[in-house]
């Protein structure tokens, strides 16, 4: 099919992207890598009346170090984090993520703001970045803000950004040398959408960890009793197991999320296999 007739547009700061948007007459979209939004115009599941195109403002390329942070502009590319151009402050664990997402060409278009704004549950970067406690910083007519991940992913495909609000950038929480991550998913063949996915991060340093599952049809879902169990434990131990399998049924009964037997044990299996790799 092709798209609806819209209008194109190519900002030249992303303060011009945002008027640009916010004084539309119709439904305007922002448009960075389009690897997501590019088919859903052609199948017009989306039509929008005007795109304003982000993808080679500087502000949104920008990778820097703050502090024990990493700002990474939301227009970055998931092949630049799978090739080592943004420098992998967590240990391996960004590569890995990047390396995982459909096929090299969506990979060298696909952008890290793209995907956290599409928040597709099935996509790598919101349950990863999730598990590293990463936020993102969004613009809008009113400023800036910072919004953590834990708050800023609210449903599938739902963030909490405003209409007029652009992601600039992406701030991640710098991994101490010793820590250790574990991240798994499956996927039905390469390239396809994961129908299961979990991460781990155990930073004993910093006293962090955290246990996170993806693809469930919503948002990623943190489990509270799970990073528990596992920070407390000093490796792969006889019975941990057991405990992962039954902290993660607990996390799924206070969570209220509606799981059949079939997706109830494998993503269990998941989370078990993410968290074996992180304590080994």
């Amino acid at each position: 099919m092709k798209p609806a007739p819209l209008e194109y547009r190519r900002a030249r700061s992303a303060a011009e992207a945002i008027e640009l948007v916010q004084s539309s007459a119709g439904q305007a979209k922002f448009l960075a890598g389009g690897q997501t939004l590019g088919p859903m115009i052609n199948l017009r599941l989306a039509q929008p009346d005007l795109l304003v195109d982000v993808s080679r403002l500087p502000e949104l390329l920008q990778v820097k170090r703050e502090g024990e942070h990493l700002l990474v502009g939301a227009a970055t590319p998931h092949a630049a984090f799978e090739d080592g151009i943004v420098p992998d402050v967590a240990n391996g664990f960004l590569a890995r993520a990047a390396s995982g997402i459909a096929y090299r060409s969506v990979r060298n278009r696909g952008t890290i703001g793209g995907s956290l704004a599409h928040a597709d549950p099935a996509s790598d970067w919101p349950t990863a970045l999730l598990a590293l406690d990463a936020s993102v910083i969004v613009a809008g007519a009113k400023g800036r803000r910072e919004i953590p991940l834990t708050r800023f992913l609210t449903g599938a495909m739902t963030t909490a950004l405003g209409d007029d609000e652009l992601i600039e950038s992406v701030r991640i929480p710098c991994l101490a040398r010793g820590a250790r991550w574990g991240y798994y998913k499956r996927c039905r063949k390469l390239g396809e959408f994961a129908y299961s996915m979990a991460a781990v991060v155990v930073d004993r340093e910093r006293a962090f960890c955290r246990a996170v599952i993806g693809a469930t049809g919503g948002a990623p879902l943190l489990l509270e009793r799970t990073a528990r169990i596992l920070a407390a434990t000093g490796g792969w131990l006889p019975g941990i197991e057991a405990e992962i399998r039954a902290s993660y049924e607990a996390d799924l009964a206070a969570s209220g999320m509606m799981l059949d037997e079939y997706d109830r044990h494998v993503h269990g299996v998941s989370i078990i296999r993410a968290a074996k790799d992180a304590l080994q």
